[in-house]
């Protein structure tokens, strides 16, 4: 008889720890599960704001180029350093090699062929003596960065759509 009831009880506290454990396991898969959206919320995030400081710093490399560019002339380029500007508009490339992770492939191919295409640009800027090469650097520079502007306007804007459309799935 005795043995009957330890047995009973045994069977009972067997099925009542694997009720447990079972619990237990959902609220571990919940809790990863939570932790994997909070993770990649956090990358998203990053994401964006190193997007955003890209935009920032394409902005403030084309107001550095255009004391060079459409607007110079030749009373205003006296005194200005073209090699410094040059300097600018290189580390400007290398930030841009350092984010190739966050774009996508369009994207990415452009910000590649931008660099690629500065490289001869910002050598001629360096080297620029009178007004006239000092101008035509200046110009083709500043051209091309205004014309990759939009684009990284273009991925911020979608960046952040999509980083309020996830925070918005979760509520």
């Amino acid at each position: 008889m005795i043995e009957a009831t330890l047995s009973v009880l045994g069977a009972i506290a067997s099925i009542g720890a694997a009720i447990w454990a079972f619990i237990e396991a959902k609220n571990a898969r919940r809790a990863a599960d939570k932790a994997e959206t909070v993770r990649g919320e956090l990358i998203d995030r990053r994401k964006l704001v190193e997007v955003s400081q890209l935009l920032t710093e394409t902005r403030r490399v084309m107001q550095s180029v255009s004391r060079v560019g459409p607007a110079c002339t030749e009373k205003k380029i006296k005194g200005v350093d073209c090699s410094e500007i040059a300097r600018e508009v290189e580390e400007y490339c290398r930030l841009l090699g350092d984010m190739e992770s966050h774009f996508v492939v369009d994207f990415r191919s452009q910000a590649q062929k931008l660099r690629a295409d500065l490289i001869a640009d910002i050598r001629e800027l360096a080297d620029a003596v009178g007004f006239e090469q000092k101008k035509a650097a200046g110009m083709r520079i500043y051209g091309k960065i205004d014309g990759f502007s939009p684009s990284v306007k273009e991925l911020l804007d979608e960046k952040r759509e999509n980083s309020v459309a996830v925070t918005k799935e979760k509520r």
